[in-house]
């Protein structure tokens, strides 16, 4: 592995990182708030758009696996082909057209070849890792710093992009000022792709024989996805738990952008929210991390996360008109959820020894692949539950926030996302059978078995 290349390794998924919060967080505002779409086709835009990331994400590695190997590899060419095509369209779906009808319409279909060349990109970019990583350790390197990355570009993106569409919509119109934002993400993300496509130059050549495969080890279909989990009811729960922190990362941000403009009607807070809270989330994973062997019960150390984090939630209604106390309950509440990331990864490798004793056929990168899932349920779920919201509520884009319409948004904020780390605990606490001493004795029992062949 030439280290000194490797050491750029993450360039790509800081752009992946940026611009997949750019479009998670503030899509929806730019709906009702910018291209001023009614309601009813925000709710189809939304629906659609997430239903079918949910679709295109898992087949990804599939794409790759059918098409000849071109020029550069049959994984290094989508880095470079895919990420211009992912930034150009992106751009498009965030610039409004004449009519309602027709936004609708162009939005959707910008955003269906946008997302189908980023997923495919990205499931390239991952899939590299295991053609260039000879040993374990070389591949928790490199993942690690592929984490590291996309945290990067999820901080800087979250902070910058408020108030660099504030600036665009002095010199371009608000009507206008994404779609800058979203150029600008594109171009980091070409520029992190091509460090990688750099950074992995030989490896496809010198492996080649294991480059298909190593695509196919990293993806998942979706009819492999729900005949696993139908087939392992442990595993179906372990995505229902993992649904706790994705759900907290998607729709929380989103509902801020709506808390900061039209309950604290500050909205030059949000990007300030966006920097401590993924600071915030950052912090608690580094904290698991540093802990270490310290927690000796990642199940019981979830269970009391889950409980503090719907508390947190639920108490921010409390502070709803004073934002900075709103602010500070939230870092905490991120603090909490950064922690739960990783201990989460540990149920599945629950599920990975479980299956193993149970079938006797490892499925380490089958079964860490459906952690992928829970991410495009929270995107489908955060669809649905923001157009709603903001229906009950009575919102009207442009109009002045009423007092029902400021109550919606605080409910929406405090109530919803606090059931979810609720239903993630009932689900570990009743539901989830795979304890630490049965773990740790199929484990055992496992490594003995092997010894002796």
């Amino acid at each position: 592995m030439n280290k000194k290349r490797l050491r750029l390794w993450g360039a790509a998924d800081i752009g992946e990182g940026f611009i997949a919060t750019v479009s998670n967080t503030y899509f929806s505002l730019f709906l009702t708030d910018v291209a001023m779409l009614p309601l009813g086709y925000v709710s189809i835009i939304m629906l659609i758009t997430s239903i079918y990331d949910f679709i295109i994400a898992p087949i990804a590695g599939g794409i790759i696996a059918a098409v000849k190997p071109m020029k550069w590899g049959r994984l290094r060419s989508w880095l470079l082909i895919c990420p211009p095509v992912a930034a150009i369209f992106f751009t498009f779906s965030y610039i409004p057209l004449s009519s309602a009808i027709l936004s609708t319409l162009f939005i959707i279909l910008t955003f269906f070849i946008a997302k189908g060349a980023y997923n495919i990109s990205w499931a390239a970019n991952l899939s590299l890792i295991g053609v260039i990583a000879q040993t374990p350790e070389e591949r928790t390197k490199l993942t690690s710093q592929r984490m590291a990355g996309f945290n990067i570009g999820k901080l800087a993106s979250g902070y910058i992009t408020p108030l660099l569409a504030a600036a665009f919509a002095g010199v371009v119109g608000s009507k206008f000022s994404y779609a800058p934002m979203l150029m600008l993400a594109g171009i980091v993300l070409i520029s992190g792709q091509l460090v990688h496509f750099w950074a992995s130059k030989g490896y496809e050549q010198e492996k080649s024989s294991d480059v298909e495969q190593s695509a196919e080890d990293e993806t998942v279909g979706l009819k492999e996805m729900f005949m696993a989990l139908a087939t392992n009811p442990q595993l179906l729960i372990t995505v229902l738990i993992d649904l706790t922190s994705n759900m907290q990362s998607f729709l929380l941000p989103a509902l801020a952008t709506y808390y900061y403009k039209y309950v604290a009607q500050n909205t030059n807070l949000m990007a300030l929210h966006m920097l401590l809270t993924g600071f915030g989330g950052l912090a608690g994973s580094l904290l698991v991390r540093s802990m270490g062997n310290k927690i000796k019960d990642h199940r019981k150390f979830l269970l009391i996360a889950y409980a503090s984090i719907a508390l947190l939630l639920f108490s921010c209604r409390f502070a709803a008109y004073t934002p900075v106390i709103f602010l500070a309950i939230n870092v905490v509440c991120q603090i909490f959820t950064g922690t739960t990331q990783p201990l989460e990864l540990q149920l599945y490798m629950d599920n990975v020894i479980y299956h193993k004793y149970k079938t006797g056929v490892d499925a380490n990168s089958f079964i860490m692949s459906l952690s992928n899932m829970p991410v495009k349920f929270a995107t489908i779920l955060k669809s649905i539950i923001i157009p709603f919201v903001l229906m009950s509520a009575g919102y009207t884009a442009g109009a002045e926030p009423t007092p029902a319409l400021q109550q919606g948004i605080i409910n929406a904020y405090t109530i919803i996302p606090a059931l979810i780390p609720v239903l993630g605990f009932i689900m570990l606490k009743f539901f989830y059978k795979l304890n630490r001493d049965e773990v740790i004795r199929m484990k055992k029992e496992l490594e003995t078995k092997e010894a002796k062949q």
